[in-house]
């Protein structure tokens, strides 16, 4: 869900990672401007201080520097903040869905992932929000770069997206012989609030459900609601006891807005939010992160890389159109 880049800026990022895991030191960057966020200005002739990986002085080239720094001249170039990407599946790739995914070994996802995580952060993205991942894989993708093994950007990981029994986040492209891992299906209250407890055990620090269909699984609608307002309160309110946010996975207009009666934090897509829904929101303080151009993708390379006839279907039938009138009237509400 990439929202903008910046010319050389990843460059930059990755001089900053690098100054800070490498060794312990001092470096001096300057540039031609830098983007202040905060004040809502351009700042000309910029010269920004990072010590042990940190910035510790903003102020303007010509200004003091310290004794023995080391010195990153980039012309031509705007800094600006690391950039925020509140939806990403690191340890998946677009190229192989479907049944197409079944080719590779389990863990060749926490290589993809290894991948997906150096161009995040060389495209300017310094934080991301994986909200969905098998395995645990982004767990260990987290630690692998908080460790210096790989460069990435920080990673807040929400493990398995929890959802119901033939749910959108269930595994629903299988027969009944073949038996896969049901570590975040749950139905019920109790079982959902137990699901919620193991992922926090294990790593999360977000909790991703899915409260209503998708377009990439098979046998359900885009809009249909998979969990009750009873079972969404029961997942919101564990989390929160936990100290963890929530992310909803929703399309549908009475499951976004049941989702957000129940508390959640973020809803995810929003293709067919209504008005109410978007009132509700306002009123909740909900955030939507609307990713409108997925299905462009899905619609143009989908069929070549593995997608389900009935998703392509669904993706032309309703989801991409949808989600940009919902982000026009959610922007206009």
């Amino acid at each position: 869900m990439r929202l903008f880049t910046v010319s050389q800026c990843g460059t930059f990022l990755v001089l900053l990672l690098a100054a800070g895991r490498a060794e312990a030191q001092t470096v001096v960057v300057t540039a031609d401007r830098l983007l202040d966020v905060v004040a809502g200005r351009m700042v000309a002739r910029p010269q920004i201080t990072i010590a042990d990986g940190r910035i510790t002085a903003i102020g303007e080239q010509g200004s003091s520097t310290p004794a023995g720094a080391r010195r990153i001249d980039l012309p031509g170039t705007t800094l600006l903040p690391g950039l925020i990407d509140m939806h990403v599946h690191l340890t998946s790739d677009p190229r192989f869905s479907g049944y197409k995914k079944l080719q590779f070994t389990d863990n060749f996802w926490t290589v993809v992932g290894v991948a997906s995580a150096k161009k995040t952060v060389e495209a300017g993205f310094t934080t991301v929000r994986d909200v969905g991942s098998a395995n645990y894989d982004d767990v260990a993708l987290k630690q692998a770069i908080e460790q210096g093994y790989v460069p990435g950007p920080r990673i807040v990981p929400a493990t398995y997206a929890i959802g119901a029994t033939g749910g959108h986040c269930d595994d629903t492209e299988f027969p009944p012989s073949v038996r896969t891992p049901a570590t975040a299906i749950a139905d019920g209250a109790d079982q959902i609030r137990a699901t919620v407890r193991l992922l926090r055990k294990y790593g999360a620090e977000v909790i991703k459900f899915c409260g209503t269909g998708g377009v990439l699984s098979k046998g359900d609608t885009v809009g249909g609601q998979q969990y009750t307002l009873t079972e969404m309160k029961a997942l919101v309110d564990e989390a929160h006891m936990l100290g963890l946010k929530v992310a909803v996975h929703a399309h549908g207009a009475e499951g976004i807005k049941d989702a957000i009666r129940a508390g959640v934090d973020t809803v995810e897509h929003a293709s067919l939010a209504d008005e109410e829904g978007f009132a509700l929101a306002k009123q909740h303080g909900t955030y939507f992160a609307m990713d409108i151009y997925n299905d462009d993708y899905i619609l143009a390379e989908g069929e070549k890389n593995g997608v389900f006839p009935e998703s392509l279907e669904k993706s032309e039938r309703s989801d991409a159109s949808s989600a940009r009138r919902s982000a026009r009237r959610f922007t206009l509400a």
